[in-house]
């Protein structure tokens, strides 16, 4: 018997010669023709239905069909009955892969209030690695004061004030410098004397007292991706105090002749609530930082147009700004960070005492100071000359302020009583979100003698790492206690 592709054939050849007079098929045609009856070859008894078709052999491939027609209605009920129960598995099946729809809020809740009870638990910290001299000069005193940048490796950027000015003790120095995640030790990426007396446009050794800084992760002009720390100061334009000769705002890596001075008294206020501070004061200085860009972003006072700042340079906008509204409508529009600068010589930043509610600097021995760096409940107290401020750079790459809670207790030491002393630490999300709970707890080093100043001897602590500062400033007759910690 002929294979079904030659009947084909055979058919397909008739029916060119049967209509080449009339309307004849085109090479399209007779391919799907050719194609159709093709895909019936799986069927042997089809096959040999349509075999017989084209040898005119009707008998035979009617008797073939009805077998065909048999076959394929039992198979067809067969299937049916297959799909029917098929169906009914995975209904069953579908009823209980719905519940994941509900449980994954439920996940998501169990998860958040697991990370929230682990931030809550207060972890001690110990220290690590001495980062100060210790010597009975008060020449080696360090600040406590503090401006700190959490980056999200572990790492921290901070600047420490200068304690002292017009001196030449290394101890008292500006510095600036990068806490490793580790605990082990930092680097000091720059260092400079401040004087009274003294002004350089591009300070490498020593920089002007009248001044305040921040330590930023600024992008290149040319690309927002390639970000690096850098040194940013706020300074006057020549040596005075007075308000008309503040010269603006630098990138150590750019040089003073990338100054830019802010259009005085033209503020907004951030996503956060912080106001920026334009008024020219050598203290007061607060920028908004573009989380985007990330470059520093001000109004320059002599044209009104919006000026980028980058660490390798500035880039000058066609965007003009004219008042209050208009900034502030720019920046709503946008992603923006208002960074408080902190002074060059704050010695310690400011506490509440416990017995009087009086905020002062923290400067007193045997005293309970509490309160906060950050913003809370409407008030901003970061950075300028009073407060630390305290920052993270997020895996997103976004510069949000911290707020930086503590509470410290130490009892009053006489000839007869040296009480031990605890500083405890939380640092939380501006929008409540619990990042960390730390405490250090402290004895006297020699009978009759205080703990330190405890109300900031925990400086910074980054809550990726665990990674901190201690520094308890003056214990029975030595400075220079400073030293990494570290939470476990």
């Amino acid at each position: 018997m002929a294979s079904i592709q030659n009947a084909v054939q055979v058919m397909v050849d008739k029916l060119v010669a049967d209509m080449e007079g009339n309307q004849p098929l085109t090479a399209e045609e007779q391919a799907l023709v050719s194609n159709a009856i093709t895909k019936l070859t799986d069927n042997a008894k089809l096959e040999q239905a349509v075999v017989a078709v084209a040898e005119s052999h009707i008998n035979d491939a009617t008797s073939t069909l009805q077998q065909v027609s048999q076959s394929s209605g039992a198979a067809l009920q067969s299937a049916t009955e297959s799909l029917t129960q098929t169906s009914a598995t995975l209904d069953t099946k579908s009823s209980k892969l719905d519940l994941l729809d509900s449980m994954a809020p439920n996940l998501n809740r169990v998860e958040s209030l697991q990370a929230s009870s682990n931030a809550l638990h207060i972890r001690p910290l110990f220290g690590m690695t001495p980062i100060d001299s210790p010597s009975t000069s008060s020449n080696n005193r360090r600040a406590t004061g503090i401006f700190a940048v959490y980056d999200n490796s572990g790492d921290t950027y901070a600047i420490r004030p200068s304690f002292s000015h017009n001196g030449t003790t290394e101890q008292c120095r500006l510095e600036y410098l990068k806490l490793n995640s580790n605990a082990a030790e930092k680097t000091t990426t720059h260092t400079s004397f401040v004087h009274t007396n003294a002004f350089e446009q591009n300070p490498a050794s020593k920089i002007y007292y009248y001044g305040t800084s921040a330590y930023l992760p600024l992008a290149s002009k040319s690309n927002a991706a390639d970000i690096q720390y850098e040194i940013v100061y706020s300074t006057q334009d020549s040596q005075t105090t007075a308000i008309a000769n503040y010269g603006g705002i630098f990138c150590k890596s750019s040089g003073f002749t990338s100054i830019t001075k802010p259009k005085q008294n033209l503020d907004a206020i951030d996503q956060f609530g912080i106001s920026t501070a334009t008024t020219h004061a050598h203290h007061q200085v607060g920028v908004l930082y573009d989380n985007n860009k990330h470059c520093l972003v001000m109004v320059d006072e002599g044209t009104s147009v919006l000026v980028e700042k980058y660490r390798d340079g500035n880039v000058v906008t066609t965007t003009a700004i004219a008042n209050n509204e208009e900034l502030q409508a720019y920046v709503d529009a946008g992603d923006f960070t208002v960074v408080k600068f902190l002074y060059h010589s704050l010695q310690h930043a400011n506490g509440r005492h416990y017995y009087n509610h009086s905020e002062t600097p923290m400067s007193s021995y045997g005293v309970s100071y509490y309160g906060y760096f950050g913003h809370y409940n409407g008030v901003t107290k970061m950075g300028e000359n009073k407060f630390s401020a305290h920052y993270r750079f997020t895996h997103e790459r976004r510069l949000e302020p911290l707020n930086y809670f503590f509470s410290c207790s130490t009892g009053h030491y006489n000839a007869h009583n040296s009480p031990d002393a605890e500083t405890k630490v939380i640092l939380e999300t501006m929008s409540g979100e619990i990042l960390g709970a730390y405490s250090y707890h402290s004895r006297p080093y020699h009978a009759a003698y205080d703990n330190g100043l405890m109300g900031g001897v925990i400086s910074c602590i980054n809550p990726y790492s665990g990674a901190g500062i201690l520094n308890e400033h003056y214990t029975y007759n030595n400075y220079g206690l400073g030293r990494t910690c570290r939470a476990f």
